[in-house]
């Protein structure tokens, strides 16, 4: 009797090529049924686009970066099928890391919007000078009170 063996990522009986041969001559008009979809591998296709949209919207892109990362999370965690990933798992895995990159771009172009804009310098400028006026009135305010203590 043969042994019988296990598919660790499905759990599903590994059938060597007697088997395969003797089950076809059992049954030959039954239907081959099409290969289902693991769980995994749809969640990290559609956190995976998730993260995309979140990217491009103005209010929700640094959330982007979590469920980017959460995508390649579950591309790392789906189980492979023949010894690959599958390939929607490998979709939600390129769309994380599209979005990932993405936002920390359109971040930096936004930082880097408000430094370089003549608003932002001016209002550094009033600020930075008025800093030393307010050491200097400081200095002032202190020899006012000095009579009184």
């Amino acid at each position: 009797m043969d042994e019988k063996r296990y598919d660790p990522y499905t759990g599903y009986e590994i059938q060597g090529e007697s088997q395969k041969q003797h089950n076809e001559n059992q049954n030959p008009q039954q239907d081959e049924q099409p290969e289902q979809s693991h769980g995994l591998t749809v969640a990290a296709l559609v956190v995976g686009i998730i993260s995309v949209v979140l990217m491009l919207t103005c209010c929700c892109s640094p959330f982007a970066i979590f469920t980017g990362i959460a995508a390649i999370v579950l591309f790392a965690v789906a189980p492979k099928k023949n010894g690959k990933k599958e390939s929607k798992a490998v979709a939600g895995l390129i769309c994380g890391i599209v979005s990932i990159i993405g936002t920390c771009i359109l971040i930096l172009i936004f930082i880097f919007n408000i430094v370089l804009s003549d608003e932002f310098q001016t209002l550094l400028d009033e600020n930075l000078q008025g800093i030393d006026r307010q050491e200097y009135q400081y200095d002032e305010y202190d020899e006012d009170f000095d009579e009184i203590f």
